[in-house]
């Protein structure tokens, strides 16, 4: 049974996943990926978070732009699909 972690507890994860993954952790700013998830839940539907997250993921590796662009991208799309969205409760 998964634990909830506290966010303090989230560098400790980030650093075993990215360990796991050969990736460098300092690479990742948790605070920038988790905001375009909350806004991504709140504004499109909570199982699009996760799946927004890995596509600003995608993006960054495939040099499509910086984490700060990406980020406001997507939660400017975000915002805009639930204006165009208004009868869809997130």
């Amino acid at each position: 049974m998964a634990v909830h972690l506290p966010p303090e507890a989230l560098t400790e994860w980030l650093e075993a996943a990215t360990e796991e993954l050969g990736l460098d952790a300092t690479e990742v700013d948790i605070a920038t990926v988790l905001d375009v998830a909350k806004h991504v839940a709140h504004e499109v539907a909570r199982p699009a978070a996760p799946l927004s997250t890995f596509l600003l993921g995608v993006a960054l590796g495939s040099a499509k732009g910086d984490l700060s662009a990406l980020s406001k991208q997507l939660v400017s799309r975000a915002h805009q699909w639930a204006d165009e969205h208004p009868d869809k409760d997130a």
